[in-house]
């Protein structure tokens, strides 16, 4: 679906950093309608439910990276960490998913340079998944897991 620029909304973005949302709420019971991606600006810009309640304007579709399970919950290091490689923020997202009791998650949200601010919008949570916060990314960092690159037919 394609729409007009809204005017409505906040714009946090910043390089090199990550907002970090988490989920307990099981994924398979949250609507649809929550992740339907409205496409403006010649398919450069995104919207939907989650940003509409997080008062975003916009974002980036190739900026975004989400991980869960459809079954149960996850280690939120985990599922981070299949999401983005990198390590440079894991201890700060382990401490702050720690304080807000989110070490265990369903999913999660990553927004790439995005510095989201809960003080500027005014909204940490809505109903499914709540704002853990905003960290400095090194992309250049070391990984939180080891990548396996596919063995070609060459490879031995």
């Amino acid at each position: 679906m394609t729409k007009e620029t809204p005017n409505k909304g906040h714009l946090f973005f910043k390089k090199n950093k990550v907002s970090i949302w988490a989920s307990k709420h099981p994924y398979a019971e949250i609507p649809e309608e929550y992740f339907e991606e409205t496409y403006f600006k010649n398919n450069t810009r995104t919207r939907n439910t989650w940003s509409d309640n997080f008062k975003i304007r916009y974002f980036r579709d190739e900026d975004m990276e989400t991980n869960g399970s459809m079954d149960g919950l996850v280690d939120i290091k985990q599922a981070v960490g299949e999401c983005s490689f990198s390590e440079s923020y894991i201890e700060s997202l382990m401490s702050k998913a720690k304080k807000k009791d989110f070490l265990q998650v369903s999913w999660v949200i990553l927004l790439f340079e995005y510095e989201y601010s809960a003080k500027i919008s005014g909204i940490e949570n809505d109903e499914y998944v709540t704002l853990l916060g905003a960290f400095s990314y090194d992309d250049d960092a070391e990984n939180v897991y080891e990548v396996e690159e596919p063995e070609g037919p060459y490879d031995n």
